[in-house]
Protein backbone atom coordinates (compact mmCIF):
# COMPACT_ATOMS: atom_id res chain seq x y z
CA UNK A 1 0.00 0.00 0.00
CA UNK A 2 1.50 3.49 -0.82
CA UNK A 3 2.43 5.56 1.85
CA UNK A 4 2.58 9.55 1.16
CA UNK A 5 6.15 10.86 2.75
CA UNK A 6 5.68 14.28 2.23
CA UNK A 7 4.92 17.02 5.05
CA UNK A 8 1.98 16.82 6.94
CA UNK A 9 -0.89 19.18 5.75
CA UNK A 10 -1.08 22.02 8.37
CA UNK A 11 -4.95 23.78 7.81
CA UNK A 12 -5.08 27.19 8.37
CA UNK A 13 -7.61 26.56 11.16
CA UNK A 14 -5.20 24.90 13.33
CA UNK A 15 -2.78 27.61 13.01
CA UNK A 16 -5.49 30.65 13.89
CA UNK A 17 -8.83 31.32 15.16
CA UNK A 18 -9.58 32.25 11.57
CA UNK A 19 -13.31 30.99 10.20
CA UNK A 20 -13.22 27.61 8.33
CA UNK A 21 -13.80 28.14 4.51
CA UNK A 22 -16.07 24.95 2.90
CA UNK A 23 -11.61 24.47 1.25
CA UNK A 24 -10.80 23.89 5.12
CA UNK A 25 -13.22 21.52 6.07
CA UNK A 26 -12.45 19.69 2.94
CA UNK A 27 -9.00 19.31 3.31
CA UNK A 28 -8.70 15.96 5.60
CA UNK A 29 -11.27 14.14 3.65
CA UNK A 30 -8.67 14.27 0.05
CA UNK A 31 -6.20 11.94 1.11
CA UNK A 32 -6.42 8.34 -0.24
CA UNK A 33 -2.76 7.09 1.04
CA UNK A 34 -1.95 6.77 5.22
CA UNK A 35 0.20 9.71 6.21
CA UNK A 36 2.56 9.55 8.86
CA UNK A 37 2.45 11.70 11.52
CA UNK A 38 5.45 12.93 14.15
CA UNK A 39 7.46 9.42 16.17
CA UNK A 40 5.53 10.05 19.24
CA UNK A 41 2.45 8.68 17.66
CA UNK A 42 4.46 5.71 17.12
CA UNK A 43 5.32 5.37 20.75
CA UNK A 44 2.00 5.93 21.59
CA UNK A 45 0.81 3.32 19.39
CA UNK A 46 3.35 0.69 20.49
CA UNK A 47 1.86 1.94 24.48
CA UNK A 48 -1.53 0.54 23.51
CA UNK A 49 -0.48 -3.02 22.10
CA UNK A 50 3.02 -3.70 24.00
CA UNK A 51 2.42 -7.57 25.15
CA UNK A 52 -0.67 -7.63 23.61
CA UNK A 53 -0.20 -9.41 19.85
CA UNK A 54 -1.12 -12.49 21.42
CA UNK A 55 -5.12 -11.84 21.84
CA UNK A 56 -4.98 -8.60 19.31
CA UNK A 57 -4.24 -10.76 16.09
CA UNK A 58 -7.57 -13.63 16.81
CA UNK A 59 -9.22 -11.11 17.71
CA UNK A 60 -8.70 -8.91 14.42
CA UNK A 61 -9.53 -12.17 12.49
CA UNK A 62 -12.56 -12.76 14.14
CA UNK A 63 -13.51 -9.30 13.50
CA UNK A 64 -13.12 -9.22 9.43
CA UNK A 65 -15.04 -12.18 9.59
CA UNK A 66 -18.27 -10.88 11.41
CA UNK A 67 -17.34 -7.20 9.08
CA UNK A 68 -17.82 -8.96 6.38
CA UNK A 69 -21.31 -10.56 7.37
CA UNK A 70 -22.20 -7.27 8.45
CA UNK A 71 -21.83 -5.82 5.26
CA UNK A 72 -23.61 -8.30 3.47
CA UNK A 73 -26.41 -7.87 6.05
CA UNK A 74 -26.55 -3.96 6.09
CA UNK A 75 -26.14 -4.13 1.98
CA UNK A 76 -29.06 -6.28 1.51
CA UNK A 77 -31.19 -3.87 3.43
CA UNK A 78 -29.97 -0.52 2.11
CA UNK A 79 -32.15 2.37 3.67
CA UNK A 80 -34.18 -0.59 5.87
CA UNK A 81 -31.28 -0.78 8.01
CA UNK A 82 -32.05 2.29 9.71
CA UNK A 83 -34.93 1.50 12.56
CA UNK A 84 -37.91 4.42 12.57
CA UNK A 85 -40.47 4.92 15.20
CA UNK A 86 -43.41 7.25 15.18
CA UNK A 87 -43.26 9.73 18.19
CA UNK A 88 -46.69 8.58 19.22
CA UNK A 89 -45.28 5.16 20.12
CA UNK A 90 -42.39 5.63 21.72
CA UNK A 91 -44.13 5.21 25.27
CA UNK A 92 -45.44 1.77 24.28
CA UNK A 93 -43.12 -0.49 25.99
CA UNK A 94 -43.15 -3.46 22.74
CA UNK A 95 -42.61 -0.74 20.34
CA UNK A 96 -40.23 1.24 21.54
CA UNK A 97 -38.03 -1.98 23.07
CA UNK A 98 -37.92 -3.44 18.96
CA UNK A 99 -36.71 0.50 18.16
CA UNK A 100 -34.59 1.02 20.78
CA UNK A 101 -32.82 -2.72 19.64
CA UNK A 102 -32.88 -1.66 16.02
CA UNK A 103 -30.68 2.03 17.25
CA UNK A 104 -28.65 -0.66 19.60
CA UNK A 105 -26.81 -2.40 16.68
CA UNK A 106 -27.19 0.33 13.55
CA UNK A 107 -26.32 3.54 15.97
CA UNK A 108 -28.26 5.59 13.53
CA UNK A 109 -32.38 5.84 13.95
CA UNK A 110 -35.05 8.39 12.60
CA UNK A 111 -37.83 9.05 15.04
CA UNK A 112 -41.36 9.97 13.09
CA UNK A 113 -43.63 13.27 13.70
CA UNK A 114 -41.83 14.55 16.49
CA UNK A 115 -43.17 17.51 15.91
CA UNK A 116 -46.48 17.63 13.84
CA UNK A 117 -45.84 18.71 9.85
CA UNK A 118 -47.60 22.11 9.57
CA UNK A 119 -45.52 23.23 12.42
CA UNK A 120 -42.14 22.33 10.87
CA UNK A 121 -43.00 24.08 7.82
CA UNK A 122 -44.09 27.01 9.92
CA UNK A 123 -40.86 26.46 11.24
CA UNK A 124 -38.76 26.58 7.65
CA UNK A 125 -40.71 29.49 6.33
CA UNK A 126 -39.45 31.16 9.58
CA UNK A 127 -35.81 30.61 9.41
CA UNK A 128 -36.21 31.90 5.31
CA UNK A 129 -37.74 34.67 6.31
CA UNK A 130 -34.95 35.62 8.91
CA UNK A 131 -32.39 34.64 6.41
CA UNK A 132 -33.81 37.01 4.08
CA UNK A 133 -34.11 40.19 5.87
CA UNK A 134 -30.84 39.58 7.27
CA UNK A 135 -29.06 38.82 4.20
CA UNK A 136 -27.01 42.06 4.27
CA UNK A 137 -25.48 41.24 7.46
CA UNK A 138 -24.56 37.47 7.58
CA UNK A 139 -21.19 36.44 5.81
CA UNK A 140 -21.56 34.48 2.27
CA UNK A 141 -22.27 30.85 2.14
CA UNK A 142 -20.06 28.79 -0.59
CA UNK A 143 -22.15 28.21 -3.80
CA UNK A 144 -22.45 24.32 -2.53
CA UNK A 145 -22.99 24.45 0.55
CA UNK A 146 -26.53 24.65 1.87
CA UNK A 147 -24.58 25.32 5.69
CA UNK A 148 -25.93 28.38 7.43
CA UNK A 149 -24.18 29.60 9.74
CA UNK A 150 -27.01 30.57 11.69
CA UNK A 151 -28.10 29.51 15.33
CA UNK A 152 -30.20 31.54 17.00
CA UNK A 153 -33.21 32.37 14.71
CA UNK A 154 -36.82 31.67 15.98
CA UNK A 155 -37.14 28.54 14.01
CA UNK A 156 -34.05 27.15 16.27
CA UNK A 157 -34.72 28.79 19.41
CA UNK A 158 -38.39 26.90 18.72
CA UNK A 159 -37.53 23.88 17.80
CA UNK A 160 -34.64 22.92 20.42
CA UNK A 161 -37.55 24.29 23.14
CA UNK A 162 -40.23 22.18 21.60
CA UNK A 163 -41.58 19.69 24.44
CA UNK A 164 -42.02 17.23 21.67
CA UNK A 165 -38.37 17.39 20.90
CA UNK A 166 -36.80 17.20 24.51
CA UNK A 167 -39.27 14.30 25.32
CA UNK A 168 -37.31 12.36 22.11
CA UNK A 169 -34.04 13.03 23.36
CA UNK A 170 -34.78 11.94 27.06
CA UNK A 171 -36.34 8.30 24.84
CA UNK A 172 -32.99 8.30 23.09
CA UNK A 173 -30.72 9.07 25.50
CA UNK A 174 -32.39 6.53 27.84
CA UNK A 175 -30.50 3.27 25.44
CA UNK A 176 -27.40 4.76 27.16
CA UNK A 177 -26.19 3.51 30.08
CA UNK A 178 -23.34 3.92 32.97
CA UNK A 179 -21.23 0.77 34.28
CA UNK A 180 -20.82 3.56 37.01
CA UNK A 181 -23.72 4.42 39.15
CA UNK A 182 -21.97 6.92 40.33
CA UNK A 183 -21.46 8.84 36.96
CA UNK A 184 -22.43 12.18 37.00
CA UNK A 185 -24.25 12.07 34.32
CA UNK A 186 -28.87 12.91 33.74
CA UNK A 187 -29.84 11.62 30.24
CA UNK A 188 -33.59 12.83 31.90
CA UNK A 189 -32.45 16.94 31.39
CA UNK A 190 -31.45 17.33 27.94
CA UNK A 191 -29.63 20.35 27.30
CA UNK A 192 -29.44 22.79 24.56
CA UNK A 193 -26.19 22.95 21.89
CA UNK A 194 -26.56 25.99 19.34
CA UNK A 195 -25.64 24.15 16.39
CA UNK A 196 -26.32 25.53 12.49
CA UNK A 197 -29.08 24.57 10.30
CA UNK A 198 -29.09 23.07 6.19
CA UNK A 199 -31.57 24.65 4.18
CA UNK A 200 -31.29 21.96 1.56
CA UNK A 201 -30.39 24.53 -1.20
CA UNK A 202 -27.38 24.07 -2.05
CA UNK A 203 -25.41 22.96 -5.77
CA UNK A 204 -23.44 19.69 -5.80
CA UNK A 205 -19.82 20.26 -5.55
CA UNK A 206 -18.72 17.06 -8.28
CA UNK A 207 -15.08 18.16 -7.93
CA UNK A 208 -15.18 17.63 -4.11
CA UNK A 209 -16.93 14.16 -3.53
CA UNK A 210 -18.60 13.68 0.24
CA UNK A 211 -15.98 11.41 2.09
CA UNK A 212 -17.09 9.33 4.66
CA UNK A 213 -16.37 11.03 8.15
CA UNK A 214 -16.54 10.73 12.12
CA UNK A 215 -16.91 13.60 14.40
CA UNK A 216 -15.67 14.27 17.82
CA UNK A 217 -11.80 13.88 16.87
CA UNK A 218 -9.67 11.83 15.29
CA UNK A 219 -6.14 11.08 16.91
CA UNK A 220 -7.94 11.45 20.10
CA UNK A 221 -9.49 8.32 20.11
CA UNK A 222 -5.80 6.51 20.34
CA UNK A 223 -4.50 9.23 22.52
CA UNK A 224 -4.26 8.79 26.42
CA UNK A 225 -5.22 12.22 26.97
CA UNK A 226 -7.94 12.32 24.65
CA UNK A 227 -10.30 9.00 24.49
CA UNK A 228 -7.57 7.38 26.46
CA UNK A 229 -8.55 9.17 29.94
CA UNK A 230 -11.10 6.91 31.21
CA UNK A 231 -10.70 3.59 28.51
CA UNK A 232 -13.54 4.64 26.21
CA UNK A 233 -11.99 1.58 23.34
CA UNK A 234 -10.10 -0.50 25.99
CA UNK A 235 -12.01 -3.47 25.45
CA UNK A 236 -11.21 -2.63 21.36
CA UNK A 237 -7.17 -2.30 22.05
CA UNK A 238 -7.39 -5.34 24.79
CA UNK A 239 -8.42 -7.85 22.22
CA UNK A 240 -11.84 -8.33 23.09
CA UNK A 241 -13.77 -6.18 20.54
CA UNK A 242 -17.09 -8.11 21.15
CA UNK A 243 -17.16 -6.63 24.50
CA UNK A 244 -17.01 -3.28 24.01
CA UNK A 245 -20.07 -1.26 24.80
CA UNK A 246 -20.53 1.69 22.47
CA UNK A 247 -23.68 2.71 24.98
CA UNK A 248 -21.62 3.25 27.97
CA UNK A 249 -21.45 6.65 28.86
CA UNK A 250 -19.18 6.57 32.28
CA UNK A 251 -16.35 6.00 30.32
CA UNK A 252 -16.67 9.62 27.86
CA UNK A 253 -17.42 11.81 30.67
CA UNK A 254 -13.74 13.02 30.95
CA UNK A 255 -12.66 12.67 27.53
CA UNK A 256 -11.11 15.42 25.79
CA UNK A 257 -12.17 14.84 22.29
CA UNK A 258 -10.57 18.32 20.74
CA UNK A 259 -6.84 18.52 21.78
CA UNK A 260 -5.87 20.27 19.35
CA UNK A 261 -8.48 22.81 18.80
CA UNK A 262 -10.18 22.20 15.63
CA UNK A 263 -12.51 25.55 14.89
CA UNK A 264 -16.05 24.31 14.92
CA UNK A 265 -15.10 20.91 16.84
CA UNK A 266 -17.81 19.82 19.43
CA UNK A 267 -16.31 19.93 22.65
CA UNK A 268 -19.05 18.46 24.82
CA UNK A 269 -20.32 15.34 24.95
CA UNK A 270 -23.17 14.51 22.82
CA UNK A 271 -24.60 11.37 22.91
CA UNK A 272 -26.37 11.30 19.65
CA UNK A 273 -26.00 14.12 16.63
CA UNK A 274 -29.11 14.84 14.98
CA UNK A 275 -31.54 16.59 12.07
CA UNK A 276 -34.59 17.85 12.54
CA UNK A 277 -36.02 17.96 9.59
CA UNK A 278 -38.06 21.28 8.40
CA UNK A 279 -38.77 20.38 4.67
CA UNK A 280 -39.53 17.32 2.71
CA UNK A 281 -37.28 15.37 0.45
CA UNK A 282 -34.45 13.23 0.67
CA UNK A 283 -31.81 13.51 3.22
CA UNK A 284 -28.56 14.40 2.20
CA UNK A 285 -26.63 11.94 4.73
CA UNK A 286 -25.34 8.83 4.05
CA UNK A 287 -24.18 6.16 6.93
CA UNK A 288 -22.35 2.81 7.78
CA UNK A 289 -24.67 1.41 10.14
CA UNK A 290 -22.17 -1.00 11.49
CA UNK A 291 -21.55 0.94 14.27
CA UNK A 292 -19.77 -1.42 16.84
CA UNK A 293 -17.78 -3.16 13.74
CA UNK A 294 -16.99 -0.39 11.82
CA UNK A 295 -15.62 1.21 14.97
CA UNK A 296 -13.27 -1.81 16.18
CA UNK A 297 -11.87 -1.62 12.62
CA UNK A 298 -11.05 1.45 12.08
CA UNK A 299 -9.55 1.40 15.87
CA UNK A 300 -7.26 -1.40 15.25
CA UNK A 301 -6.61 -0.67 11.46
CA UNK A 302 -3.32 0.88 11.91
CA UNK A 303 -2.06 -1.63 13.74
CA UNK A 304 -2.49 -4.27 10.53
CA UNK A 305 -1.34 -3.96 6.98
CA UNK A 306 -1.80 -6.41 3.86
CA UNK A 307 2.15 -8.13 3.00
CA UNK A 308 1.44 -6.18 -0.09
CA UNK A 309 -0.68 -3.68 -1.97
CA UNK A 310 -2.89 -6.16 -3.46
CA UNK A 311 -2.90 -9.21 -0.70
CA UNK A 312 -5.89 -10.44 1.08
CA UNK A 313 -3.13 -11.53 3.67
CA UNK A 314 -2.83 -9.31 6.69
CA UNK A 315 -0.91 -9.18 9.63
CA UNK A 316 0.13 -7.38 12.90
CA UNK A 317 2.51 -4.52 12.37
CA UNK A 318 5.87 -4.95 14.88
CA UNK A 319 7.40 -2.41 15.47
CA UNK A 320 4.68 -0.39 14.51
CA UNK A 321 4.75 2.75 12.43
CA UNK A 322 3.08 6.63 13.15
CA UNK A 323 0.54 6.11 10.90
CA UNK A 324 -3.49 6.50 12.67
CA UNK A 325 -4.90 5.64 8.85
CA UNK A 326 -7.30 8.69 8.48
CA UNK A 327 -6.46 10.55 11.34
CA UNK A 328 -4.93 13.28 11.58
CA UNK A 329 -4.67 16.06 14.53
CA UNK A 330 -7.08 19.08 14.16
CA UNK A 331 -8.91 17.12 11.99
CA UNK A 332 -12.11 15.01 11.62
CA UNK A 333 -11.14 11.17 11.17
CA UNK A 334 -12.16 10.17 7.53
CA UNK A 335 -12.76 7.12 6.38
CA UNK A 336 -11.77 5.95 3.07
CA UNK A 337 -12.05 2.69 0.71
CA UNK A 338 -8.39 2.78 0.02
CA UNK A 339 -7.12 2.49 3.79
CA UNK A 340 -10.40 0.96 4.94
CA UNK A 341 -11.03 -1.43 2.33
CA UNK A 342 -12.93 -4.22 4.45
CA UNK A 343 -15.61 -1.69 5.31
CA UNK A 344 -16.42 -1.91 1.70
CA UNK A 345 -18.23 1.73 1.64
CA UNK A 346 -19.53 1.02 -1.50
CA UNK A 347 -21.77 -1.65 -0.11
CA UNK A 348 -22.13 -0.46 3.56
CA UNK A 349 -22.23 3.19 3.12
CA UNK A 350 -26.34 3.35 2.74
CA UNK A 351 -28.36 6.28 2.43
CA UNK A 352 -30.46 7.41 5.14
CA UNK A 353 -34.53 7.55 4.00
CA UNK A 354 -36.51 10.39 3.24
CA UNK A 355 -37.80 12.76 5.71
CA UNK A 356 -40.57 14.47 6.52
CA UNK A 357 -41.01 17.70 8.15
CA UNK A 358 -40.80 17.05 11.29
CA UNK A 359 -38.97 13.79 11.81
CA UNK A 360 -35.74 13.73 14.02
CA UNK A 361 -32.67 11.86 12.45
CA UNK A 362 -30.50 10.70 15.25
CA UNK A 363 -27.05 9.10 14.89
CA UNK A 364 -24.12 7.75 17.42
CA UNK A 365 -21.34 10.08 17.83
CA UNK A 366 -19.07 7.41 16.44
CA UNK A 367 -21.05 6.58 13.45
CA UNK A 368 -19.51 6.58 10.32
CA UNK A 369 -21.19 9.30 7.61
CA UNK A 370 -20.97 11.22 4.71
CA UNK A 371 -22.60 14.75 3.96
CA UNK A 372 -23.39 15.96 0.49
CA UNK A 373 -24.49 19.38 -0.11
CA UNK A 374 -27.16 18.48 -3.09
CA UNK A 375 -30.38 19.74 -4.41
CA UNK A 376 -33.18 19.58 -3.34
CA UNK A 377 -32.53 17.78 0.16
CA UNK A 378 -34.64 17.88 3.19
CA UNK A 379 -33.95 20.97 4.93
CA UNK A 380 -32.90 20.56 8.42
CA UNK A 381 -31.83 22.14 11.75
CA UNK A 382 -28.86 20.58 13.60
CA UNK A 383 -30.19 19.11 16.94
CA UNK A 384 -27.91 17.28 18.94
CA UNK A 385 -29.08 15.38 21.95
CA UNK A 386 -27.00 16.32 24.85
CA UNK A 387 -27.37 15.18 28.64
CA UNK A 388 -26.39 17.04 31.73
CA UNK A 389 -23.12 16.46 32.81
CA UNK A 390 -20.70 18.78 34.66
CA UNK A 391 -18.14 19.25 31.51
CA UNK A 392 -21.93 20.15 29.32
CA UNK A 393 -22.92 22.16 32.19
CA UNK A 394 -19.92 24.14 31.83
CA UNK A 395 -20.09 24.85 28.37
CA UNK A 396 -23.89 25.89 28.85
CA UNK A 397 -22.98 28.91 30.81
CA UNK A 398 -21.14 30.16 28.11
CA UNK A 399 -23.36 29.46 25.88
CA UNK A 400 -25.83 31.11 27.68
CA UNK A 401 -23.78 34.34 27.28
CA UNK A 402 -23.48 34.17 23.64
CA UNK A 403 -27.22 33.64 23.06
CA UNK A 404 -27.89 36.78 24.98
CA UNK A 405 -25.28 38.92 23.13
CA UNK A 406 -26.23 37.15 19.68
CA UNK A 407 -23.00 35.41 18.95
CA UNK A 408 -22.04 31.84 17.69
CA UNK A 409 -21.91 29.27 20.56
CA UNK A 410 -18.31 28.89 22.08
CA UNK A 411 -17.57 26.02 19.35
CA UNK A 412 -18.00 28.17 16.20
CA UNK A 413 -15.67 31.47 17.30
CA UNK A 414 -13.12 32.72 19.09
CA UNK A 415 -14.07 35.86 21.24
CA UNK A 416 -17.70 37.42 20.72
CA UNK A 417 -18.14 37.84 17.09
CA UNK A 418 -15.26 35.96 15.29
CA UNK A 419 -15.08 32.69 13.91
CA UNK A 420 -18.12 30.76 11.63
CA UNK A 421 -19.61 33.75 12.16
CA UNK A 422 -17.80 36.51 11.18
CA UNK A 423 -18.86 39.64 12.37
CA UNK A 424 -20.94 40.57 15.20
CA UNK A 425 -22.68 37.02 14.67
CA UNK A 426 -26.74 37.62 15.00
CA UNK A 427 -26.00 40.53 17.52
CA UNK A 428 -27.76 42.77 14.99
CA UNK A 429 -30.12 40.90 13.09
CA UNK A 430 -33.79 41.87 12.70
CA UNK A 431 -36.07 39.21 14.48
CA UNK A 432 -33.57 37.44 16.66
CA UNK A 433 -35.31 36.19 19.62
CA UNK A 434 -34.45 36.50 23.10
CA UNK A 435 -35.51 35.18 26.54
CA UNK A 436 -38.88 35.66 26.14
CA UNK A 437 -39.21 33.51 22.93
CA UNK A 438 -37.62 30.83 24.96
CA UNK A 439 -39.86 30.31 27.59
CA UNK A 440 -42.56 31.08 24.73
CA UNK A 441 -41.47 27.97 23.21
CA UNK A 442 -40.74 25.44 25.50
CA UNK A 443 -41.44 26.99 29.12
CA UNK A 444 -39.59 26.04 32.28
CA UNK A 445 -38.40 23.06 30.79
CA UNK A 446 -36.86 25.00 27.73
CA UNK A 447 -35.82 27.61 29.77
CA UNK A 448 -33.79 25.16 31.77
CA UNK A 449 -32.30 23.52 28.55
CA UNK A 450 -31.09 26.79 27.77
CA UNK A 451 -28.98 27.71 31.45
CA UNK A 452 -31.72 30.24 31.71
CA UNK A 453 -33.74 28.96 35.15
CA UNK A 454 -32.47 26.26 37.77
CA UNK A 455 -33.13 23.04 37.58
CA UNK A 456 -35.45 21.43 40.44
CA UNK A 457 -33.73 19.20 42.30
CA UNK A 458 -37.12 17.77 43.67
CA UNK A 459 -37.54 16.04 39.97
CA UNK A 460 -34.49 14.04 40.21
CA UNK A 461 -35.21 10.44 40.75
CA UNK A 462 -31.99 9.21 42.08
CA UNK A 463 -29.77 10.69 44.72
CA UNK A 464 -26.80 10.64 42.15
CA UNK A 465 -29.60 12.41 39.46
CA UNK A 466 -30.11 15.37 42.43
CA UNK A 467 -26.17 15.55 42.90
CA UNK A 468 -26.35 16.35 38.71
CA UNK A 469 -28.59 18.61 38.83
CA UNK A 470 -27.16 20.68 42.11
CA UNK A 471 -23.72 20.63 40.14
CA UNK A 472 -25.32 22.39 37.27
CA UNK A 473 -27.17 24.67 38.99
CA UNK A 474 -24.05 25.48 41.02
CA UNK A 475 -22.05 26.10 38.00
CA UNK A 476 -24.54 27.42 36.18
CA UNK A 477 -26.47 29.87 39.14
CA UNK A 478 -23.64 30.17 41.57
CA UNK A 479 -25.82 32.70 43.75
CA UNK A 480 -28.24 30.03 44.73
CA UNK A 481 -25.31 28.74 46.42
CA UNK A 482 -23.26 31.81 47.62
CA UNK A 483 -20.75 30.73 44.92
CA UNK A 484 -18.86 33.92 44.39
Amino acid sequence: MAISVGPLPISPISLSHSPPSRKDEMLSRSYSDPIPLPRRFSVLKERLVSGKESTLVPSWQRLLQSLSDEVDLVSSLGPQAVPTIDFSAIKKPRVAEVFREGLRQRGVAIIRNVIPRNTAEDLYGGAMEYLDENSQKRPRTPQESDLQELYWSAAQIKARGHPNVLEAQRFAMGLWTSRDPKARVATNFPITYADRMRTGQGTADTGTPAAAHIDGGSVERWETDGYGRAGTYEDIFQGRWERYNPWESSTRLTVTSDLYHKAGACSIFRMYQGWLALSSGPSSMRACPMLKHATAYFLLRPFFSPSNPSSEDWSFTSPPNSILHGALPSYAQEINSSIHPHLQLNRSLIDIPDLQPGDYLIWHPDLIHSVTPSAPSASVICLPCVPLTQTNALYLSRQRKSFLLGCPGPDFFDGCGYGTGHGRGEAHYVGRPGVQEVSEAGGEEGLRAMGLLPWDEEEADTDFEREVLAMANGILFPDLYDMY
